[in-house]
């Protein structure tokens, strides 16, 4: 009996055993994961060691063109000439793109050369999925299972292990260096696992078309082909031939169907019969990652024990395990309606919009149910496409319709990052809240910011670099840029400024960071605001994160509060609002008669405490004395960690300082009082021996307070906690002034690592100590300065801040 064209191959005991049946299914399989997984462990690799170069304000954006756009490209111009490679040298160009892409990205010191390597990495994954899809050709269907099986299993494994070597305390390069066994086990796989026919094209072109090659004989070419050996090869085509083929390529059956080249008229005849294909692949891709990109990372519960890091974590653990167990699904059954895939995933997509924007979803149990679901569909999608390209497609016509279909995904995976890119989705519809019951900062434009944008103006003094870093990225994030002024020193060490734009009747900011040498920092910063009092600004506002003198605010012996000069001299020089981050003591507000935001930086800290710090959860918040542990409390309460306080001799020296301006005489010099006129006097303080209130025995010790200068304190406290049992101390501070031999001290202590913002300049301190650690806070800064210049209510970036924060 007549079978039909493209039905299943006849596999029997001559043509292919069991076992060999078995070796290719895992050959397949192994390609899949080893082909994708530098895919996707790349993204994160590169992202953490961009990070640690300090450049992922302006690298995220890049990293993902760098990862999808070679890929694309690929995908969309090789089909074409590919096959005029043969596949041994097409692996072997995969096997080097991903090893050159693990050992650049290890060893980057630069953006540029850690993007290269995720480039290397696309070409690496783009370049295996086309060939290895097109490669199935030529063995039974059944490869195809294993090979999606293996792409699902890449997300899972890629991400565990990732996690699982950094989480032990490798550094993303030598975990870097680990992973490079997986393309040497993608060679081995295909070279010495796979068993080929004997007529396959391994390092020559082919001599015919895109099909199996037609040099087999009868009994080699049965797994290979979809027709009977007997068939007439000059026959004419039955009807049945004729339904199951597509495209242009049904007259070339009647005239040696085998024997000529797919033309580019042709080639393009099957692509217009693949579009049914491809077009739902592309919208199931796009809407998965439409979700996975842009609005997972919307979706927050703060009542859930889990923090907004580890929610979205297992959204992506949950999405990776639905697309392995549906890739693996083929062997189990097979769904021919790849549309109806379409269209349940953009169902998905549309219900998460609305979720994210009317937050009508209260329990993240939900959204997990929806995220597996979703991947599931994502992954059935995949392998079912596939499979009925290479059951649908006539033969001839299936080595380039299963690498011309391959665009799908990518196609789709591209056009949803244009369209959730974090600048595009997020900053659209709703405020990101990236942390728990603490600061949510609003990176929503209002629809008059771009008329109000005239009215506004930036200036940073020039004579201090890390002010106008600072500056530069505020601007960048406000869509603006800083104003013209020239900030320098005469000869005689005069400051002198010239602002050279107009700013009247326009609001000012002026963003000023502590350097050094503080003296001439606050006289830059008088004389810049005066200058724009003279030359008519509306509204003169300082952006000093930290401000200086604060630890003068109260009254020593013979001393003064130098805080409250400070103030009335900024007031007298013209300035209209102040800008600040934690204040020393939040009783400075009251020595302006100003308006004065004091911004919050704990919100940046919790968050580097929740997504960089392993095993958080087994760890205790410090007070280094009974003075901070408000502010331990305040971080112990928002992560659900527990509290320790440490007080005797180690205390902070500045809350025993004697607050008066005489010693009282001594007994001896004085004549006799009346008894009614005796004045009775305190008794001396003695320190109690060190103790710790509170278990660190086996745990993370994190120390918290305002400011790190002087580290005596820290590195007294540290020893302290080591002597008690905890194995790792971080200490985490707003402000790292850091002055003298600190980062010596630090690199020789047994603080593990010192976490500050950058209100204040420590690049050099960086270099000597690499255990100091930046957290950028100019979002919040910016969103600030926004707020104020449109006249919003400033409000929403002190929610859920206490009277003791």
């Amino acid at each position: 009996m007549d079978r039909a064209l493209n039905s299943d191959p006849v596999i029997t005991a001559d043509t292919e055993g069991r076992f060999q049946r078995w070796r290719n299914w895992i050959g397949f399989w192994l390609l899949g994961l080893c082909n994708n997984f530098a895919y996707v462990v790349m993204l994160s690799a590169a992202h953490d060691i961009l990070q640690k170069q300090e450049s992922q304000n302006t690298t995220t954006p890049a990293v993902l063109l760098a990862d999808i756009l070679p890929t694309l490209i690929i995908k969309f111009t090789a089909p074409f000439y590919i096959h005029k490679v043969p596949y041994g040298f097409r692996v072997l160009v995969c096997f080097l793109t991903a090893v050159v892409s693990f050992l650049m990205v290890s060893f980057s010191s630069t953006i540029l050369m850690s993007i290269t390597g995720v480039v290397f990495a696309s070409i690496s994954s783009g370049l295996g999925e086309l060939s290895f899809l097109s490669l199935s050709v030529f063995f039974s269907r059944d490869v195809l299972s294993g090979w999606g099986s293996g792409t699902g299993a890449a997300g899972v494994a890629g991400a565990f292990l990732y996690s699982a070597f950094t989480q032990a305390g490798l550094t993303p390069q030598v975990t870097l260096w680990i992973m490079l066994v997986v393309p040497v086990i993608l060679a081995v796989s295909y070279f010495f696992l796979l068993v080929f026919p004997p007529s396959f094209p391994q390092w020559r072109r082919h001599k015919v078309g895109h099909g199996p090659s037609r040099t087999a004989s009868s009994q080699e070419r049965r797994p290979l082909i979809e027709e009977e050996t007997d068939t007439d090869e000059d026959s004419e085509p039955t009807q049945e031939e004729q339904d199951n083929c597509t495209g242009h390529a049904l007259f070339l059956m009647t005239e040696d169907k085998h024997s000529r080249p797919l033309t580019f008229t042709e080639q393009l005849y099957i692509i217009k019969g693949l579009l049914k294909f491809i077009f739902p692949l592309s919208v199931v891709y796009f809407a998965e990652y439409f979700i996975n990109q842009g609005l997972l990372e919307l979706l927050y519960f703060p009542d859930s024990s889990l923090s907004h890091a580890e929610q979205y974590r297992w959204y992506q653990t949950l999405y990776q395990i639905g697309v392995f167990f549906s890739r693996t699904s083929l062997v189990c059954f097979k769904i021919r309606k790849i549309f109806l895939l379409s269209l349940l995933q953009c169902v998905n997509a549309v219900l998460l919009v609305f979720a994210v924007y009317y937050q009508f979803l209260h329990y993240p149990w939900v959204v997990f149910i929806i995220v597996l679901y979703e991947g599931l569909l994502g992954g059935a999608a995949y392998v079912n496409t596939f499979y009925f390209i290479s059951k649908e497609t006539a033969e001839r016509e299936r080595e380039f319709a299963m690498a011309a279909a391959s665009v799908g995904d990518s196609l789709g995976i591209a056009l949803s990052a244009a369209a959730s890119f974090p600048e595009g989705l997020s900053s659209a519809w709703v405020p990101r809240e990236p942390l728990p019951e603490s600061l949510e900062v609003d990176t929503r434009q209002p629809q008059d910011m771009s008329a109000a944008k005239g009215g506004l103006v930036i200036f940073t003094a020039n004579s201090n670099p890390s002010s106008r870093e600072l500056g530069r990225r505020i601007a960048e994030r406000l869509g603006v840029e800083l104003g013209k002024v020239q900030v320098y020193q005469e000869a005689n060490r005069e400051t002198r400024v010239q602002i050279e734009e107009s700013v009247r009747s326009k609001d000012v900011f002026i963003i000023q960071t502590v350097s050094k040498d503080v003296n001439t920092t606050i006289m830059e910063l008088l004389i810049m605001v005066y200058a724009c009092r003279t030359s008519c600004a509306r509204n003169i506002i300082g952006v000093i994160p930290y401000f200086p003198y604060s630890k003068q605010c109260k009254m020593r012996k013979r001393g003064s509060i130098v805080s409250k000069l400070l103030a009335s001299m900024m007031c007298k020089a013209g300035l209209t609002h102040l800008i600040t981050m934690d204040l020393h003591q939040k009783e400075i507000q009251g020595f302006f008669n100003i308006p004065v935001d004091n911004l919050r930086a704990s919100p940046f800290l919790l968050q580097y405490i929740q997504e960089e710090i392993p095993d958080y959860r087994n760890a205790v918040i410090v007070a280094k004395s009974p003075a901070s542990a408000k502010r331990a409390q305040s971080f112990a309460e928002r992560l659900r960690l527990g509290i320790a306080v440490i007080h005797g001799e180690a205390q902070d020296a500045e809350s025993d300082l004697v607050d008066g301006r005489h010693s009282p005489p001594t007994v001896k010099n004085i004549g006799a009082i009346h008894p009614s006129l005796e004045i009775p006097l305190l008794i001396p303080k003695e320190k109690p021996p060190i103790t710790v209130v509170g278990d660190v025995g086996g745990r993370i010790a994190i120390i918290v307070d305002d400011i790190i200068d002087d580290v005596d304190s820290f590195l007294a406290a540290a020893e302290t906690l080591k002597e008690r049992g905890a194995y790792k101390i971080f200490v985490m501070a707003t402000h790292g002034i850091l002055s003298s031999d600190a980062p010596q001290l630090i690199e020789e202590s047994a603080i593990d690592e010192v976490v500050v913002t950058n209100t204040i300049p420590h690049e050099i301190q960086k270099l000597q100590c690499p255990k100091i650690k930046t957290v950028d806070i100019s979002m919040i800064l910016s969103e600030a300065i926004r707020r104020i210049h449109n006249g919003e209510s400033m409000s929403y970036l002190f929610r859920n801040i206490g009277m003791d924060d």
